[in-house]
């Protein structure tokens, strides 16, 4: 996905040379993500939520600014909405955003994987009828704050967004089959490796963005 200001050629190279990307891994959820030093907690309930992120910092794939003030802290505010889906093929509702953070340290790349908006429930799939089970969000939003951020190391950030767990394809056809691994009545012919050990029958669409990165000033 590209973040552009029309669908022209100029604007769709525009928006990968400034990195303004995010990829899914097949689904359509919508990704936004921002980082700056000034964002306020209450700007995922502001309508002009979008507005405010490019004004007062950089979008997914841009470059932040050195803090304004000593000891400042870098805030970012993601947001995604579900892949509405169709009629046929419905989305499924979002489970959590997490926030990916990078930095060096003693000279070694490190990494943290934090939950910076997720719900209390715990989703899951029934496997032999792909029908999902719990709850999950139509939309999620957080500001979330770096409070250990080090001004003098490169960092960088980068958030994914997880939905709910859902049948694989071809354990939608395994089920549709009737294949119920406990009863070897049930696998005809040709289908023995819908209980195959290495038969993945759940996955987790998602989504990821492109990161914003922070460099030291020289």
């Amino acid at each position: 996905v590209l973040y552009a200001e029309e669908n022209s050629r100029d604007a769709l190279f525009a928006a990968m040379q400034r990195r303004e990307a995010y990829a899914t891994s097949g689904t359509r959820p919508v990704l936004r993500f921002f980082g700056g030093w000034d964002y306020p907690d209450t700007l995922c309930e502001a309508s002009d939520m979008v507005a405010q992120g490019y004004a007062g910092g950089v979008p997914m794939g841009g470059d932040l600014p050195a803090p304004s003030t000593a000891g400042g802290a870098p805030r970012f505010v993601i947001s995604a909405s579900m892949d509405n889906g169709t009629a046929e093929y419905p989305g499924s509702p979002l489970q959590r955003i997490q926030l990916v953070k990078g930095w060096y340290e003693d000279g070694e790349l490190r990494e943290q994987v934090l939950d910076v908006a997720c719900g209390d429930s715990d989703p899951s799939v029934t496997i032999n009828t792909c029908e999902p089970a719990g709850s999950g969000h139509r939309q999620l939003c957080s500001v979330w704050q770096d409070n250990n951020f080090n001004a003098q190391t490169p960092a960088f950030y980068y958030t994914r967004v997880l939905e709910n767990p859902s049948c694989r394809w071809s354990q939608r056809i395994c089920a549709t089959a009737g294949v119920r691994c406990d009863n070897p009545q049930t696998i005809p012919a040709g289908m023995e490796n819908c209980c195959a050990a290495g038969h993945q029958k759940v996955i987790q669409e998602r989504a990821w963005s492109s990161p914003i990165w922070y460099v030291p000033p020289a």
